[in-house]
């Protein structure tokens, strides 16, 4: 179940109760998926600002490079974190270019978490 929530950068926001706290997931073609509160209580912004990195990268690949080059290795890459003790999906470099992407977007904030968002 989906709650649309309102728009960030004019990306429709959703909250599931079936995301867990700290996770999303972005489909260009219908907008940001995260866990509640995420945007509607503002509790995690960062999180959705990744998100919309991964909408530039649609931006600049169209849907069919994005989804064979960014959004299937990304879900492998978080499906392979919830299997593997010691993957972390934070550093993939699907994530890590997100992470870039929204990073320069927003003219490099100073709150910028580096440690769960990495650029490097």
């Amino acid at each position: 179940m989906l709650k649309k929530i309102g728009l960030f950068e004019g990306i429709q926001i959703y909250e599931s109760k079936f995301f867990k706290a700290g996770r999303g997931l972005t489909i260009p073609q219908i907008g940001i998926i995260t866990y509640p509160g995420a945007h509607s209580k503002n509790l995690d912004i960062a999180l959705i600002q990744h998100e919309f990195g991964h909408i530039l990268q649609h931006r600049q690949l169209g849907s069919f490079k994005f989804y064979f080059k960014i959004g299937l290795p990304s879900l492998w890459s978080a499906m392979k974190a919830s299997m593997v003790k010691n993957y972390v999906h934070q550093t993939h470099w699907v994530e890590r270019d997100a992470n870039k992407r929204t990073y320069q977007y927003f003219k490099q904030p100073k709150n910028w978490d580096f440690k769960r968002f990495p650029i490097k």
